[in-house]
């Protein structure tokens, strides 16, 4: 321990006996040389990767390519027909047979003008953000029926106009 005289020289401690980690911690890896240090990957594996990534976003860009146009409308279509099934099975009570009747018509004179170009997927986007409102809480209300129905009834409306 030092007196605490400045003038006195400081000798350093001698060093404690460390035992060995049984595993070679981060500082001693990297301050190998890099001829002891074997890689943690085999040498493919950023090659296999960076290829595979490559491949996948040449399936995305080629996905999308496939999906403009009309074939977006009937990949709409088929997305409204799967979600329809389960928006049916939330109706309330409350819900007429006049109420479901008027959904039903309207959604399918929405879908058949996606079918045939009429209806656009880009005017359907009100009618699907309503119907994302309406299946929130797993319910659909009488008047969450009628907005569906509106915003239904105004994509064909809007579609016929613009085509």
């Amino acid at each position: 321990m030092p007196s605490g005289n400045f003038d006195e020289p400081i000798a350093p401690t001698p060093p404690q006996d460390v035992p060995a980690l049984p595993f070679r911690s981060p500082a001693d890896y990297y301050c190998a040389p890099l001829t002891e240090v074997r890689p943690i990957f085999p040498k493919w594996v950023p090659i296999g990767c960076g290829s595979a990534s490559a491949v996948i976003l040449v399936l995305l860009f080629a996905g999308g390519a496939m999906l403009t146009g009309p074939r977006l409308a009937r990949f709409m279509d088929f997305v409204l027909g799967t979600s329809l099934g389960e928006l049916r099975g939330m109706y309330a009570p409350t819900i007429t047979a006049t109420q479901k009747q008027r959904f039903d018509a309207e959604v399918k004179r929405m879908r058949e003008g996606l079918r045939t170009d009429k209806v656009s997927a880009q005017n359907i986007q009100p009618f699907l953000r309503a119907m994302q409102a309406a299946i929130a809480d797993k319910k659909v209300t009488s008047d969450e029926l009628e907005k569906l129905t509106k915003t239904a009834h105004d994509a064909t409306v809007k579609g016929k106009r613009s085509g």
